[in-house]
């Protein structure tokens, strides 16, 4: 595609997207109250998110806030780390109110490969499935994992986990009102991109603390939609890389459970988040998510059975999205398979 017409389509694109979908309760009107821009928040997000390079955690990667009841969906050594199969369904839908705004959807599965002698057993191997899709962007991603468990001494493992897949990337046109629906680059091109995926984690844990850091994108791959004339920015997706580490204290019946999360992604600052749990028996737990400039959230879960459990969490914003969302809004269900005769709660994973 010759130069000046890249820069026309880019730019024509982005003009289009905020011309349509930058509605009263949009983006545009929700961060920024001069509606009479031209370019407004989202499609400045598309024109960021599509054919400029991702610059943030939340534009590359969806958001989770109950990885603390899963946090094999952030790190592939916890595969395995339980013994019994581990279905994990999970729905989001983030800033409630606000049009277009992010919603996921993922399925986690992993096992321990030998269950029987779970003991002994020292590989675990699992998948996960996602969607998320953000207006007419959306993203998503099959990944199969495999981790090792080391016995370090008495009580403490350390394991080591790889998970790969792919992604996949892709605009929906249909979905946009362009500035001239009659350019034959609309009908041409394929607004869609396959990437591989590579992802990697630690974890070092017993009964009462655990210690994780994992890795996703390592490859960094090239997800730009369109392919960029010599001399331009392609869209590249950056590593993003979290540590983790909690202790869990128990009284009698009740346990406490204090962890943090560090989030780290170029170029942006160093994010965190502060969390309690606190958990009942094998009944239920509730817990607080402190996160760095960015809100507090509140969840709760209950151990139906040993094979059923569900978690809700609701996020509140705490930033100028608040005048227009009503929060986030979380769900998780839990099934344990094989596991009659074990306990409710997880006794690892916790």
């Amino acid at each position: 595609m010759p130069k000046l017409t890249y820069l026309l389509f880019r730019f024509g694109f982005v003009y289009g997207i905020s011309a349509s979908c930058c509605t009263s309760q949009d983006f545009r009107d929700v961060l920024r109250p001069d509606a009479t821009r031209v370019v407004g928040y989202f499609g400045r997000l598309v024109l960021i998110m599509v054919f400029l390079p991702l610059a943030t955690a939340a534009q590359q990667l969806p958001h989770y806030t109950m990885y603390m009841a899963n946090n094999y969906v952030l790190n592939p050594a916890l595969a395995g780390i339980e013994p019994y199969v581990d279905l994990k369904l999970a729905a989001r839908t983030q800033w409630v109110g606000i049009n277009n705004a992010p919603k996921t959807a993922y399925a986690t599965i992993n096992s321990p490969l030998n269950i029987r002698d779970f003991p002994r057993n020292r590989i675990g191997i699992g998948g996960k499935l996602m969607v998320d899709q953000t207006g007419p962007i959306m993203r998503s991603s099959g990944e199969l994992n495999g981790a090792y468990h080391l016995p370090v001494h008495a009580g403490y493992r350390l394991s080591f986990g790889v998970g790969v897949g792919i992604n996949y990337h892709r605009v929906d046109i249909n979905r946009l009102q362009l500035v001239d629906p009659r350019d034959p680059i609309y009908a041409t091109t394929d607004f869609s991109r396959v990437t591989p995926a590579v992802n990697v984690g630690l974890w070092y844990y017993a009964t009462d603390l655990f210690i994780g850091l994992a890795g996703q994108n390592m490859l960094e791959s090239d997800a730009s939609l369109v392919a960029a004339p010599e001399g331009d920015i392609a869209m590249k997706t950056y590593r993003h890389f979290f540590a983790t580490a909690g202790y869990r204290f128990k009284f009698d019946d009740f346990y406490l459970t204090p962890s943090v999360m560090l989030k780290a992604v170029r170029p942006l600052p160093l994010a965190y988040d502060v969390n309690v749990k606190g958990q009942f028996a094998d009944v239920c737990w509730a817990g607080i998510t402190w996160r760095h400039q960015d809100g507090v959230a509140a969840m709760v879960g209950f151990f139906v059975s040993s094979g059923l459990n569900v978690a809700y969490a609701y996020d509140f914003t705490n930033s100028d999205l608040r005048r227009h969302s009503y929060g986030s809004h979380e769900i998780m269900l839990g099934i344990n398979i094989n596991n009659q005769r074990g306990p409710k709660c997880p006794t690892y994973a916790w």
